[in-house]
Order: C-alpha cells, then structure tokens, then sequence
C-alpha cells in the first residue's frame, strides 16, 4: 500500500469503530463478557493509547529515530504479511503492556474517546501524508509485541488493530446474546 492508501484504510477502519461505538447505548458500551473481555468503552481507550504515541513518534527528528531505533534490517512485509504475523504473536501469548490496558471505562467518557480517536487519526493521517514514500521502508518503530517495524509496517498494524478491536467488541456483545 502506498501512503494515500494506508490514509483511506486508517480512516475507514477507525471512523467505522468509532462510528459503532458512538451509536452504543450505555448497557453495551460498557458490557464485558465475563469481566475477562474488554467492554466497547476499554476497546476505544486502548486505541486511542495506542495511536497516540505513534503520533508523537512520528514527529520526532528523522536523526534521533535513527539514533534511538537505528533502520530497518529487513525489506517490508506486506500488509496480510504483518496481520500473520501479530495474530501468530497472540496466539502465542502475547497481550497489551500495561500502559495499553484500559481500566474501567464508564459511559460518560464515550463522546470523549469517539471524539479523542477519530481527531488522533486524522491527525496520524496528515503526518502519513508528510512521510516520504521511500523513507516508510527504512525508519523504523519500536512495537511492543512485534518488535521493531519500519514505519509502512507500523502503519499496517495500525490499520489492522482498529479492524481486530472492532471485531472483538462484536464478538463480546453477541456472545452476550447467546
């Protein structure tokens, strides 16, 4: 995916969840399956923790990226290349760090994380635009779980994370009616 293309994903991915979650009624947004899985309101609050910093990092200096995180030692993976590789990660076991995990997250904060989210992206998305296209296969991120991703990979999970977060908050509510 070029970078107009990982801009059009981002925001489709993203304003879809925050569009689903903004249309919750309290009973759903803060319903968890068995206290164990992450109610729609802990779901939005981890993706707003998560984009945050890779907006911060992408504006840091290109020379202290490269002084704290070196460059990429590998060619990029594609995007269902990347998908493969962080459903892999959770299989085996890997979760959220702690300063990624939402607390309780009560109803009054809905309007707050849907507005918070869909500003943090757009904002992501206009300094996607500034990357240069090349730059995106040799900067690299620091991911938690991943390892350290070139930028166009880091932006593929991104995109991905909304879409696997959107489809867990499903699950959880349906599983509910079951």
């Amino acid at each position: 995916m070029d970078k107009a293309a990982i801009i059009v994903a981002l925001n489709n991915k993203y304003n879809a969840f925050a569009d689903y979650v903004a249309g919750q009624q309290e009973n759903d947004f803060v319903f968890s399956l068995n206290g164990e899985k992450w109610s729609a309101g802990q779901q939005i609050d981890h993706l707003c923790k998560s984009v945050e910093p890779l907006f911060k990092g992408l504006g840091a200096p290109e020379f202290a990226l490269k002084a704290m995180f070196g460059t990429a030692d590998h060619d990029s993976v594609s995007y269902d290349e990347l998908v493969a590789h962080y459903q892999a990660a959770l299989a085996a076991g890997g979760t959220a760090p702690a300063e990624f995990r939402p607390k309780d997250v009560p109803f009054s904060r809905k309007t707050e994380l849907v507005t918070t989210l869909k500003d943090l992206v757009a904002k992501l998305g206009s300094k996607i635009e500034k990357c240069d296209e090349a730059k995106m296969d040799v900067l690299v991120l620091p991911h938690p779980l991943l390892g350290k991703l070139t930028f166009r990979e880091m932006f593929y999970f991104t995109i991905y994370h909304a879409e696997h977060h959107h489809t867990h908050t499903m699950q959880n509510l349906a599983a509910r009616s079951e």
